[in-house]
């Protein structure tokens, strides 16, 4: 005779109770050290503060887990809460709505580095099998009616203690709530929850939406127009690299020893409009300001690349990265680089950006007009920095070579981290030099990173954190310029004056202006107070 065993039979409330102290209790450890830190030790604030948030899951749990959805819901949560806790414990992210937009538009290339073994273990102890057992535990049957009001009831008691906890304290409470958001960023699964409903909204609402025309007035000035021979601006939209760890901005390891050597203009100290690529690229291409921006307004307007071509610009998008996001669809399509462009700059899994400068060589002579040409790089994007560099040009060893950063001494990270600086170096140089030694444009290279990266710093890995709470790792980025002889020749460059502006504090809100500036683009637009090229 087989043995089967009796599955334990439990009633909803108990239940309900069980799977809520299981996820607060083995999911939220990043929430009870903040929550700790932030009562300062005080046990009765926690205790108040935990409870209500507690009250919030089983909230969450009761709401949408009526009769046969009770054991599924919780199965569900356990999962969500075990993935979510495993990036917020270990890594210090976020799972907030732009870290979920940022998801939704990144490439399989990329989001794979994230599921590592460590991951897939904690996801199978801490959510698989709890789910598991909560689906294996029986849910005691009742009638539909009384089903119905114990349910009912369930969310009014639940209402009552959130609201009674919150109370006990309500002064302080509030306080935290309102100067303290780090904390509920890091309540799980609420904060994902939340986030995962505000991207929902946020897309229902940009639906179908009217494009506003921009710039319609657009057209090339006396300087463009009078150069002799075709502008060609390449501008370099960095991925991740962070000014702190740019060594022209003094950084201890020589990161940048190509660029020291060229004729550039660095900026110092220039600040990024958020903290991930789907949020930084479409604002630094738009005429909105960081505290203007948002992604409604954003996709409700034509942005940079659509007033060059108002002026008759061309304009061109190469990505080794994760997309325009949803920038140049409606001027050019994107050229996605590919190992068939350059097998040796893929030949080890992934293209470096080395794979730009091939088709930039044999793309040079069929330049005949004016031209803009995005490079969207994939920079120092991690966890796995050792996959931006060949390993031929690992200049810091030992150098972290997996994406498990807890089998890496944080030195270790920093110095692969640094490799993909030094790699990002090496292809601007490259390209400098390559149209430096050609006669038939005129060019100009602009090189500016999306957003930063925090490479363990007060337990933070990588990026996306919301930019309220975001350190300047994730917030400061690197800028260079490269305005050769013929350039700044024909467009009467003053390099005392951008020379002082590459001193002072900038941000990524000059970028829409800079750029119409770097290529003589007149329009009532264009703001001469952010326009780095209009140096008096």
């Amino acid at each position: 005779m087989r043995f089967r065993p009796t599955r334990p039979v439990i009633a909803a409330l108990p239940y309900s109770l069980g799977v809520t102290a299981f996820i607060m209790a083995f999911h939220n450890a990043t929430f009870w050290q903040r929550g700790w830190a932030i009562f300062d030790g005080d046990l009765r604030l926690l205790a108040g503060w935990g409870l209500a948030v507690s009250m919030l899951t089983m909230l969450t749990l009761t709401l949408f887990g009526f009769r046969w959805l009770l054991r599924p819901m919780a199965a569900f949560l356990l999962i969500l809460s075990a993935v979510t806790s495993y990036y917020m414990d270990k890594l210090g992210i976020v799972i907030d709505r732009e870290m979920i937009q940022n998801a939704m538009l990144t490439t399989v290339t990329e989001s794979k580095h994230l599921i590592t073994p460590q991951f897939l273990i904690h996801v199978t102890i801490w959510g698989l099998l709890p789910a598991a057992a909560a689906l294996w535990v029986k849910v005691k049957p009742t009638p539909f009616l009384g089903n119905l009001w114990r349910w009912a009831l369930t969310i009014v008691v639940t209402l009552a203690i959130f609201a009674g906890a919150l109370f006990s304290d309500f002064k302080a409470y509030a306080a935290v709530a309102r100067e303290r958001k780090e904390l509920l960023a890091s309540y799980q699964p609420g904060a994902a929850i939340g986030g995962a409903a505000r991207y929902a909204k946020m897309m229902l609402k940009a639906k179908d939406v009217a494009v506003a025309p921009l710039g319609r007035d657009a057209k090339k000035g006396p300087l463009i127009t009078a150069a002799g021979k075709p502008v060609l601006t390449v501008v370099f939209v960095g991925e991740t690299a962070r000014a702190q760890n740019f060594g022209l901005n003094g950084y201890a390891q020589d990161t940048t020893p190509e660029l020291a050597k060229r004729d550039v203009i660095n900026f110092t100290d220039v600040s990024s409009c958020g903290t991930s690529t789907a949020v930084s690229v479409p604002c630094l291409l738009s005429n909105l300001t960081r505290d203007g921006y948002s992604y409604d307004r954003s996709i409700r307007q034509e942005n940079l690349i659509d007033v060059l071509h108002h002026a008759d610009v061309d304009v061109l998008w190469w990505d080794n990265n994760t997309g325009d996001q949803g920038t140049a669809g409606r001027v050019v399509e994107a050229r996605r680089m590919t190992a068939a462009d350059d097998p040796a700059a893929c030949a080890e899994g992934e293209c470096t950006d080395a794979v730009f400068l091939n088709p930039l060589k044999d793309a040079l002579p069929k330049i005949t007009r004016d031209t803009v040409l995005f490079l969207h790089m994939i920079g120092s994007h991690g966890p796995s920095y050792y996959l931006r560099y060949p390993q031929a040009e690992e200049h810091f060893s030992p150098a972290c070579r997996t994406a498990e950063f807890a089998d890496c001494t944080q030195q270790e990270i920093i110095n692969a981290y640094d490799n993909t600086i030094r790699m990002t170096d090496k292809v601007i140089a490259q390209t400098i030099d390559m149209l430096a030694a050609q006669s038939d444009v005129i060019p100009a290279v602009f090189f500016l990173s999306d957003h930063g990266e925090s490479l363990g710093e007060d337990g933070l890995y990588l990026h996306a954190a919301p930019y309220f709470m975001a350190p300047e790792t994730q917030t400061r980025v690197p800028m260079v310029m490269w305005l050769p002889e013929p350039y700044a020749q024909a467009f009467k460059v003053n390099r005392p004056c951008l020379t002082q502006k590459a001193a002072q504090p900038q941000s990524q809100d000059i970028v829409f202006h800079t750029v119409l500036g770097l290529m003589d683009i007149q329009t009532e637009i264009r703001n001469p107070a952010l326009d780095l090229m209009a140096c008096n």
